[in-house]
């Protein structure tokens, strides 16, 4: 059985002056959590800004943002462009895999039972806040915005029995977004 995997190669376009800048730069990127950290974001945003533009020129909806927690492998490094175009490297360093999030906690699982079972529901304004999350993050913070508006006005229309927390989480995220 084959399983496609989609390979994405994200260049900054920076040119060193050697071998030895670029080796002191690959040093000082992967050295530690937060430099690793920062140079995948960096990557990752640009990839979704790249995924936004296919989703509104293709018309869409379905080309879904990615995130790092669900690569198979990520890597940081440098080469000469014919060889990062062919999905190689001059020298590159793995990285440990990243936490994968929420998904492997108990408590998403049983949600998900509990709304498959008719147990419970999930309240348009918790789709609508987890996607101006995103956007946020992704620095889309015109549609985060527009998306904390059909939150609040979900919430207004059809309050659930957990409104304050959603209203709550409404308004952490507007106060951060300004």
């Amino acid at each position: 059985m084959s399983v496609p995997v989609t390979r994405l190669t994200v260049t900054a376009g920076v040119a060193f002056e050697g071998r030895a800048a670029a080796t002191a730069w690959l040093e000082s990127a992967t050295g530690d959590a937060a430099g690793r950290a920062a140079e995948v974001r960096a990557a990752m945003k640009l990839v979704n800004r790249a995924l936004a533009a296919l989703r509104a020129g293709a018309g869409d909806p379905l080309v879904q943002d990615v995130g790092a927690t669900r690569a198979l492998a990520i890597r940081i490094g440098f080469g000469e462009g014919e060889q990062l175009a062919e999905g190689e490297w001059s020298e590159a360093r793995e990285l440990p895999p990243p936490r994968r999030g929420r998904l492997e906690d108990v408590g998403p699982q049983s949600r998900v039972a509990a709304v498959l079972a008719g147990r419970d529901q999930v309240h348009p304004a918790e789709t609508l806040l987890l996607r101006a999350r995103l956007d946020a993050e992704l620095g889309r913070e015109a549609e985060a915005r527009y998306g904390l508006g059909a939150a609040r006005a979900a919430l207004a229309d059809h309050p659930p029995g957990e409104g304050d927390r959603i209203a709550a989480q409404i308004a952490e995220l507007e106060r951060r977004l300004g």
